[in-house]
């Protein structure tokens, strides 16, 4: 029976492949390629997601793009609860039951959802010490970041942000997507649920960046949005930012 499933899950992969080729087509991406990282948030509301199978869902749609993106044909995960952790590759050979296998025996679901840490996190180990961060007071309030101008990369990051809830640290975040503006690293920040997300709704009209590198949009239902309209508006803004950070010089 378990073979039958996993046969069956590797069919439903190439599936998303060939759909998610489809939709880097009609972007003119097709030959695109990105390193690709998937945030994934472990807050305690998110526990009907990782029961269900829906988080399970969405690392197989983002292994999909990646096969497509990612010169591995992999996706770099991470995980942001109150901490933030990096829990390595998913990939053709390990994507069946990743989040039962890496992730819910693992890592517990937390009190709480912070972005910064995670963000700060997902820069560091695409751009090991361009970012320089000064904490507050006592190590609170919004601190201070700033960037040191790394040479243009050969291929951008694509990060797939995908939380059901606002954060604790607004401030924080709002300023590492400012910083992270001068870096090769598009946010793509997906709500999940009929939260107001009202931090990441504002991304848009941020100011103090260099280019737009941040996009946001939301899904009630992530089981009723089908695999192309995903793809689609995954990569809704992701070619325009690809044209600004070529011509600022953020990648080659």
């Amino acid at each position: 029976m378990s073979i039958d499933l996993r046969k069956k899950a590797e069919e439903n992969l190439i599936s998303l492949s060939k759909t998610a080729t489809i939709s880097l087509s009609k972007k003119g991406l097709g030959s695109q390629r990105a390193r690709v990282a998937l945030a994934l948030d472990i807050s305690g509301s998110m526990t009907g997601l990782f029961s269900n199978g829906i988080v399970q869902a969405v690392c197989e749609r983002t292994l999909g793009l990646g096969m497509n993106f990612d010169d591995n044909g992999a996706a770099d995960v991470f995980l942001f609860g109150i901490q933030d952790y990096s829990i390595g590759e998913i990939g053709k050979e390990n994507f069946y039951e990743f989040v039962d296998r890496e992730i819910r025996p693992k890592y517990k679901l937390e009190n709480g959802t912070n972005y910064a840490g995670v963000m700060q996190r997902i820069a560091d180990y695409y751009y090991p010490g361009a970012l320089n961060v000064k904490k507050g007071l006592f190590g609170l309030g919004r601190g201070k970041v700033s960037v040191s101008s790394p040479p243009p990369e050969e291929q951008p990051v694509y990060v797939i942000f995908v939380t059901d809830g606002n954060c604790f640290d607004a401030d924080r975040a709002a300023e590492l997507v400012r910083q992270t503006s001068r870096l090769g690293i598009f946010w793509q920040f997906v709500g999940v649920g009929r939260e107001n997300f009202q931090f990441l709704k504002q991304l848009d009209d941020l100011d103090g960046r260099l280019i737009d590198n941040a996009n946001f949009f939301q899904v009630n239902d992530l089981k009723k949005i089908s695999d192309e309209e995903l793809y689609d508006r995954l990569l809704g803004e992701f070619p325009d930012w690809l044209r600004s950070a070529k011509e600022k010089s953020l990648i080659k």
